[in-house]
């Protein structure tokens, strides 16, 4: 499992990379393994990590985040989300879909479960919360995963809870937008805004420019389903309109939340939700544009799911190393360069001294 865990730190990405790796490594790697059989073949790779315990690699994934994850503070987002590994499907089971929990403002992934396909997504994020420590932070979850089942859990677990209203909850959606058109979407910003109910921002980039609106219902007596949602003390609507810089194009999307907190701003929803995103650009992406994640053809049992968790485990490596200034792309190349490089961004973490 070092080996493994290793050679992907230094930019492996086949079992034969893994192996290939390590015998080029091997007195290198001695000083820390004992390998009294030498460096196992890519077949061993494979077999172990399709093997190996899935709750037990998680177990141990936890365990490190924990020692990471001290000094939260006020407004901490836990993001929910899920990914599919492109390739990972077989015969024998549809492509692997991890569900995730990523510490926003630290960028730390805290836990994840796999379920066999997306439509499976809601059955796991139960499983997750269980998993977590969640007291006192928000938790912000993509629109599969607005249930009352769901608020209930988080609710149960000390957490608030920012959840999308989409069609999936079409009497709530329609509620909502017909409440939202008559009222508030109507009144002056100015008088909405002295009572904290409005805020707006401003983003460049990307070719484009975005103004983002954000109004807020802090009452929901005029909701008929209020009471399934457990908690909710408000409603949120954020209008994002994107003009493009180069064309002039220029496009507006309302989109509808609720919320449990009390006391909420605008302002204060507005950074909240903007939080969840980094799950999709800081983990997502970061998987699949410099570990290179959906190219991996790994099908065998489950350990395209193993190697999930260890690709997660060197990135957190990489990103607490502040040894150097580069790109995650470019900590990884270092370490593929310089071996000790690799050992001083895996040292804090993965060996304190020499085992067997």
């Amino acid at each position: 499992m070092f080996l493994a865990t290793f050679a992907i730190l230094c930019g492996a990405e086949t079992y034969t990379g893994m192996q290939t790796f390590s015998e080029l490594h091997i007195e290198e790697l001695r000083k820390y393994l004992e390998l009294p059989q030498g460096i196992p073949s890519h077949d061993v790779f494979g077999d172990i990590l399709s093997r190996v315990d899935i709750k037990a690699v998680n177990a141990c994934f936890q365990i490190f985040t924990e020692s990471l994850k001290e000094g939260e503070k006020k407004d901490t987002v836990v993001a929910l989300d899920g990914k599919t590994i492109r390739r990972s499907q077989s015969k024998t089971h549809r492509a692997h879909h991890i569900e995730t929990a990523y510490l926003s403002d630290k960028q730390i992934v805290l836990g994840q479960v796999a379920v066999d396909e997306k439509s499976n997504e809601l059955s796991a994020i139960p499983e997750l919360l269980e998993m977590l420590a969640l007291k006192e932070c928000t938790v912000t979850i993509d629109a599969m995963g607005t249930h009352d089942s769901i608020a209930k859990e988080i609710r149960k677990a000390g957490a608030e809870y920012i959840l999308p209203v989409k069609e999936n909850q079409p009497t709530l959606l329609e509620d909502i937008v017909l409440y939202a058109e008559d009222t508030v979407l109507r009144a002056k910003p100015a008088e909405l805004k002295d009572e904290d109910r409005y805020a707006i921002q401003y983003d460049k980039g990307h070719g484009r420019i975005e103004k983002r609106e954000c109004y807020l219902f802090d009452r929901v007596d005029w909701l008929n389903s209020r009471h399934t949602w457990t908690d909710l003390n408000g409603v949120a609507v954020i209008r994002s309109q994107r003009t493009m810089t180069d064309t002039g194009e220029t496009s507006i999307i309302n989109r509808y939340y609720i919320y449990s907190h009390k006391d909420m701003t605008a302002e204060r929803f507005l950074s909240l939700q903007r939080k969840h995103w980094a799950i999709e650009n800081n983990l997502h992406w970061c998987l699949d544009c410099c570990f290179h994640e959906d190219d991996m053809h790994v099908r065998l049992g489950h350990a395209a799911i193993v190697i999930n968790a260890l690709r997660k485990l060197c990135m957190q490596m990489l990103k607490a190393d502040t040894s150097v200034k580069d790109s995650l792309a470019g900590k990884r190349q270092r370490c593929a360069w310089s071996f000790n490089y690799a050992i001083s961004v895996a040292s804090g973490y993965a060996l304190a001294s020499p085992v067997s």
